[in-house]
């Protein structure tokens, strides 16, 4: 898919809050081919502290032999400097506290190797706090949870929430002294519930108290968390977008994909399931062909050109393509003064 906008001459800074693709170099080449400036990647979903470690080494091999197309960053600076040569930044990040293990000194550890984002949970239970699948009355724990967010706040590491009960969400705004994250979900005032994982998208009552603490949510092409899934139309996408700004303010919203690819059909029972259960408890239908007008993140210039033909200006369609995320970068990333 070409991209269509004039918008790509002047090049916004563009973010994708959350991306779990196989690595590989034709990754790499559709987020130049697509004028993506940055990244935010997955390094671990189930895995321990251990297996994390061997997958931040997997990485680095992939930054150095991709040196050309791709580097890691560690601040808002160096995410602009890496912009300004041409490359993709990469942000290093987790869906799950669980390399963290039960050990709070672990988030300085992952912190001194480059990652600057963590998801409290995935989906269920953990340690710190409840995932979407269990019940909407559990939240942060009352120890470990709070002392999580406190030492992520004080290191220099941004909260996520995407994948979290919407009472969690609500105590880590309350609990974190810095701005929090839903990096990658759509909001169900809009989307509705009649998709496949609804209860991954967040209510109008989260979206707002996020947008009024300075947070920002990433809007996604995921399709089974989209009005319509696979089928849902860009039009369909943009009113989403225009319905969430209208929602929130327009300094409260990004992109966030969640794009995947390259991966085989088992791997979501890795997802799904981890170590915790034998077999998901959601049950698993595949794997969702993307929209036919996002088959990629070559496609992003075509959602921009959207954005614009919207009446959204160049301002505008500024901040929802990365400069809202690069605020939080700028001041998430960066540890608290002594």
């Amino acid at each position: 898919m070409k991209p269509t906008s004039n918008i790509q001459s002047s090049r916004p800074l563009l973010i994708d809050a959350l991306q779990y693709s196989k690595p590989e170099r034709a990754r790499f080449e559709e987020w130049r081919d697509g004028g993506v400036g940055c990244v935010h990647v997955t390094l671990s979903i189930w895995e321990n502290a251990r297996e994390t470690l061997s997958v931040i080494g997997e990485w680095n091999r992939l930054l150095e032999k991709n040196s050309d197309l791709i580097a890691l960053a560690t601040s808002a600076d160096e995410i602009e400097k890496i912009v300004a040569s041409g490359r993709t930044a990469v942000v290093y990040g987790f869906q799950d506290t669980s390399p963290f293990e039960d050990d709070i000194e672990l988030i300085e550890v992952f912190y001194s190797l480059g990652v600057r984002i963590a998801q409290l949970t995935y989906n269920v239970q953990n340690r710190v706090a409840s995932g979407c699948w269990e019940s909407d009355d559990q939240g942060v724990s009352k120890f470990f949870g709070r002392g999580v967010i406190a030492e992520m706040n004080r290191v220099g590491m941004l909260v996520d929430v995407s994948h979290c009960t919407e009472k969690t969400c609500f105590d880590a705004i309350e609990y974190s002294s810095r701005p929090i994250a839903i990096s990658h979900a759509n909001p169900s005032g809009f989307v509705g519930t009649d998709i496949e994982l609804n209860r991954r998208n967040k209510s109008t009552a989260l979206l707002k108290r996020l947008a009024e603490t300075s947070g920002v949510v990433g809007l996604s092409m995921y399709p089974k968390i989209m009005k319509n899934g696979s089928n849902c139309t860009l039009d369909t996408f943009l009113d989403m977008a225009s319905w969430t700004v209208d929602l929130v303010g327009i300094d409260a919203v990004g992109f966030g994909t969640d794009f995947y690819t390259g991966w085989p059909e088992s791997e979501i029972k890795w997802w799904r399931a981890g170590r915790w259960a034998r077999e998901s408890a959601i049950p698993i239908k595949g794997f969702s062909p993307w929209p036919e007008w996002f088959p990629s993140p070559v496609a992003f210039p075509n959602v921009l050109a959207g954005l614009e033909k919207r009446g959204f200006s160049a301002a505008e369609i500024a901040k929802i393509a990365g400069e809202n995320w690069l605020r939080m970068f700028r001041e998430g990333f960066q540890p608290v003064s002594k």
